[in-house]
């Protein structure tokens, strides 16, 4: 059955190849084109209970990687928000939390039923639209950002309608 082995040891050269090392060699003997490398993690639960993740040998970030494998693209995240209609004083607040994200790269653009928030972050990006459940008077907005939150205010045209039906509770 020898001639599993030859294919197998064909297979096996065919890969060094593809990696650009040439099998009958030693790393480092002779041949410059030949590279080595190595990569590995460790992971640890950290005294906070969030995992900790190390990473060691060569083609760490910053170093050049013998292989890149592509990364998939970061999803906008979603954040906390809440709307509130005060009736009495007929304004709207609209509160977003958006860790990270600096002032300038907040873009808000308003309608009269809906906020529409994009900004970017350390690490993520934000693109969101909020509904103002009521009519409001988008040029009435005021925009203030502080450790992470985003509030917008806005002068309500009209009071929000109570749509649906009362239920008995028993």
């Amino acid at each position: 059955m020898s001639w599993i082995n030859d294919d197998l040891d064909r297979f096996i050269e065919r890969i060094f190849r593809n990696f650009g090392v040439n099998p009958g060699m030693n790393a480092g003997e002779g041949d410059p084109s030949v590279r080595t490398w190595t990569y590995g993690y460790s992971m640890t639960m950290g005294p906070d209970g969030k995992p900790v993740v190390r990473e060691w040998g060569t083609g760490l970030p910053g170093q050049e990687a013998p292989l890149s494998i592509p990364q998939p693209e970061p999803l906008a995240a979603e954040p906390l928000t809440q709307v509130d209609c005060d009736t009495a004083h007929m304004k709207a607040r609209a509160l977003m939390e958006i860790p990270g994200a600096t002032k300038e790269s907040i873009k808000v653009k308003a309608t009269e039923t809906a906020v529409r928030v994009t900004a970017s972050g350390v690490g993520r990006d934000y693109d969101v639209e909020v509904p103002l459940n009521a009519k409001v008077d988008p040029n009435s907005a005021k925009a203030t950002y502080n450790n992470g939150v985003l509030e917008l205010s806005f002068d309500l045209v009209e009071a929000p309608r109570e749509d649906g039906v009362d239920i008995q509770v028993n």
